[in-house]
C-alpha cells in the first residue's frame, strides 16, 4: 500500500471527508486531494510533505512514523545507487581504499623474495630424497584434501508484500546484482553458488524465501536490515 492510499484509508476511517480534513489541517483541499494519489509536487517540497503527513496523522489520531516511512521509501531520490545512500548514512561499510604500494616497498618485497628462495634451495635439496620415500604413503591422503566441497548454493526471493522498499544485493563476489525499488506484488529472486548479501530499506515491506523456505518478513516497517545467506554467510547477522 502506498502513502497516498494510506491516507485515504485513515481519512475514511476518521469519517472526514477531504474538506474536513482541510479544515481542520488549514492544508488546501487540492494538495490533500495530490497527497492521497502520491503526488508530491503540490506540498512545496519533501519538508513540506512531511509536515502535511504529521499533521494528518494527528488529526486522524495515528502514527505518523508508519506514514512518514511509506512516503521516504517512496520519494527515496535515484540520482545515487542504494549503496551509495546506505553508504552515507553508514548503514554499510564502506570499502577501505587501497593504496598504491611505493618503489621502496617493492624494492623490499623483492629482495626478501630472492632471500627466501636461496633459503627454500638449500632446504629442499637436503631433504628431496625424504619427499620421495615419503611421497607414496601421503598421496592418497593428500588427493582426499584436495577435494572441495560441494554446496548446494543459495536463491533468495525477496516479495514485497506490506507496500514497496528499496533493496540491494550483492553476490559472492562483491559484484552488485540489484539496487532499487521493489513494489507492491513485485518479486526478484537472486541465486549465488556461495552468498547473497542483502540491505532491505524497509523491512517490514518484503517476505523472504531462501532455498523454497518461507522466513516471512524481514523486519519491522521503516527498519533498515542487513542479511546474508549462502555457504559463506557469517552466522550472525544484522
Amino acid at each position: 500500500m502506498s502513502v497516498g492510499s494510506s491516507l485515504q484509508q485513515v481519512r475514511a476511517q476518521s469519517g472526514l471527508t477531504i474538506q474536513q480534513l482541510a479544515a481542520r489541517t488549514r492544508i488546501p483541499a487540492s494538495v490533500i486531494e495530490d497527497l492521497e494519489r502520491d503526488n508530491f509536487a503540490t506540498s512545496g517540497g519533501p519538508a513540506y510533505a512531511r509536515g502535511h503527513i504529521r499533521t494528518i496523522a494527528r488529526i486522524c489520531n495515528v502514527d505518523a512514523n508508519l506514514l512518514l516511512s511509506q512516503f521516504e521509501s517512496q520519494t527515496i531520490p535515484l540520482s545515487k545507487s542504494i549503496r551509495d545512500l546506505l553508504n552515507d548514512t553508514n548503514v554499510t561499510k564502506a570499502r577501505p581504499e587501497r593504496k598504491p604500494l611505493s618503489w621502496k616497498a617493492l624494492s623490499g618485497i623483492a629482495a626478501s623474495g630472492v632471500a627466501i628462495l636461496l633459503v627454500g634451495t638449500t632446504l629442499f635439496s637436503g631433504s628431496s630424497s625424504q619427499n620421495v620415500t615419503s611421497s607414496s604413503t601421503s598421496s592418497s591422503q593428500k588427493s582426499e584434501g584436495a577435494v572441495a566441497k560441494k554446496t548446494n548454493g543459495v536463491n533468495v526471493t525477496l516479495t514485497a508484500v506490506n507496500g514497496l522498499s528499496w533493496v540491494a544485493v550483492s553476490d559472492s563476489t562483491g559484484a552488485e546484482r540489484f539496487s532499487g525499488r521493489i513494489r507492491q506484488g513485485e518479486s526478484q529472486s537472486f541465486s549465488d553458488n556461495q552468498l547473497i548479501y542483502l540491505v532491505i530499506g524497509n523491512a517490514g515491506a518484503i517476505k523472504l524465501n531462501v532455498n523454497g523456505e518461507d522466513l516471512g518478513v524481514a523486519g519491522k516497517v521503516g527498519e533498515v536490515v542487513r542479511l546474508e545467506f549462502g555457504p559463506q554467510a557469517n552466522t550472525k547477522q544484522g
